[in-house]
């Protein structure tokens, strides 16, 4: 639901209750027809979804107090997005080592890189009531910044922690690195797939979905932005 179909209610309002919802496991309909009454009251009222129905995620909680306090991205989608991040990073590098003939080296940056990635994914998927809503409130340059917080110290460890722990043939590397993505695509899709639009009780249609391919595909489409970026600087080197 947007603000053409709840134009009485705030946008963070709105937002911030559907992510509740979604985490008590509420439906898309049930979101829907409950986002149509706090509409409808506050067209009536003049009042504020904050005003009349208080703070969204308490509100969101009085509604469904005996649901599971789940994500509706489960297990599937985190390990993913933590297979698809570790493909990412292996291609490109099992590429460069295919064109430099020489191994794939394991270091001990990169086993300190994984287990910061698997920390947070983990994390992500133990406390998702606390993350999920953070990450959706999050301003864009929080979120912007502690991204690049972990991506420099990512880049770091794999830079200066370079003691080569073991080495492996390119094509094993690139073959679990292409793997890696594929199952990265098809375990998250899993989750995305399931059609549960927020459907406002309303209007007859919903809105289709169009992004759950775009995001199940985001670590493929990001690799081969990293190898085309790649070969522009060889061709200009």
């Amino acid at each position: 639901m947007t603000d053409h179909t709840t134009p009485h209610v705030d946008k963070h309002w709105r937002d911030d209750f559907v992510v509740a919802m979604r985490l008590q496991d509420a439906s898309g309909q049930q979101i829907g027809d409950a986002l149509a009454t706090v509409d409808v009251h506050c067209a009536e009222s003049g009042e504020t979804a904050e005003e009349a129905f208080g703070d969204a995620t308490a509100y969101a909680a009085s509604l469904a107090p005996q649901q599971a306090a789940t994500s509706g991205l489960g297990a599937s989608f985190a390990v993913g997005m933590f297979m698809g991040l570790v493909g990412m990073i292996v291609v490109p590098r099992a590429v460069d080592d295919w064109l430099m003939g020489t191994a794939f080296a394991v270091t001990i940056g990169d086993i300190v890189a994984l287990a910061v990635v698997l920390a947070l994914a983990s994390t992500v998927m133990a406390l998702p009531r606390l993350v999920l809503p953070w990450l959706v409130k999050a301003r864009f340059s929080v979120f912007w910044l502690v991204g690049s917080v972990l991506m420099t110290v990512l880049v770091l460890a794999m830079l200066f922690l370079r003691d080569v722990v073991a080495e492996v043939d390119w094509r094993v590397a690139l073959v679990v690195g292409v793997a890696l993505l594929v199952a990265s695509v098809t375990s998250t899709w899993r989750d995305l797939s399931t059609s549960d639009p927020v459907a406002d009780p309303r209007f007859a249609d919903a809105p289709r979905r169009r992004t759950q391919w775009l995001t199940a595909l985001s670590f493929p489409i990001l690799t081969l932005l990293i190898l085309g970026v790649d070969a522009l600087f060889r061709m200009v080197s």
